[in-house]
């Protein structure tokens, strides 16, 4: 059965309600922390997380003593993120809800603006550049991860898409924003320096399947993803992505790769 929802912003607060990602998150805290020190973030900085979700990023630049404010779109990560920071002992963060592509706060707010993969699914993608642009002072920082173009996400996401109804209205895939050329164009000339770097989060499971079962329970985008496909169509969907996860599985290791890119701009 297919649902919508009756903007594309409560659509997205379904989406990251649904599944657990407080369940998904711990592993992409290496990811948060590589963002932290990449920043060189210190307590005389004030800092913006992004689509903070449970709160990898927001929290561990907080125990840098800096002064961080942590914005998300869905409320029930936002009660985690809180957990989280509480278990921490960490009590002075600011939790805002809102969005990326109209960020509730004044130009020039903030030395260092964060996003770890949440930024990325922000529609549309040049308002939400527009918006950590506009809210980073000069000579501040942005930097951000999404996962790379080659990445196994996205190879998911366009095994799925083969069996969603066609969509013309299609939004640009997310996984752009680790793309350096489509990044390039959205920052422009207003930013100074522009880096790129690659890296890897493992999620460990015990075989490819396993990791279709943990996406399919846990991940919001791929349960709603679910409701648009056919019954009938399911199990030949599952055949077809196993497949696609075998070429990233790492036996070895009981893992799969996840590549991520890196961005890291100074504002002009």
């Amino acid at each position: 059965m297919t649902r919508e929802a009756s903007s594309p912003e409560e659509q997205a607060k379904r989406v990251w309600t649904l599944g657990s990602y407080s369940d998904i998150a711990p592993h992409f805290l290496s990811m948060a922390a590589r963002l932290v020190d990449a920043t060189d973030v210190s307590s005389n900085d004030a800092v913006l997380d992004v689509g903070c979700g449970t709160g990898n990023v927001a929290i561990t630049a907080a125990q840098r003593d800096a002064s961080v404010t942590g914005l998300d779109i869905t409320p029930v990560m936002l009660d985690a993120a809180r957990e989280n920071a509480a278990i921490a002992g960490i009590e002075d963060i600011s939790w805002r809800e809102g969005t990326a592509t109209d960020l509730p706060f004044d130009d020039d707010t903030f030395d260092v603006t964060l996003s770890c993969v949440g930024h990325m699914f922000a529609e549309p993608p040049d308002a939400a550049a527009q918006e950590l642009l506009r809210v980073t002072r000069s000579s501040g920082q942005i930097a951000f991860t999404s996962w790379t173009p080659t990445s196994i996400v996205p190879a998911m996401g366009k095994t799925v898409t083969e069996y969603l109804p066609p969509n013309p209205d299609a939004p640009d895939p997310p996984f752009l924003w680790g793309d350096p050329d489509v990044v390039g164009n959205r920052l422009g000339d207003n930013v100074d320096e522009l880096v790129f770097e690659t890296g890897t989060v493992l999620m460990p499971v015990l075989s490819p399947a396993h990791y279709w079962e943990a996406a399919v329970t846990q991940s919001g985008m791929f349960i709603v993803a679910l409701e648009n496909i056919n019954e009938d169509d399911r199990m030949a969907l599952r055949e077809e992505i196993i497949k696609t996860i075998e070429q990233y599985f790492d036996e070895s290791l009981n893992c799969v790769p996840m590549e991520y890119r890196l961005t890291k701009a100074v504002v002009g």
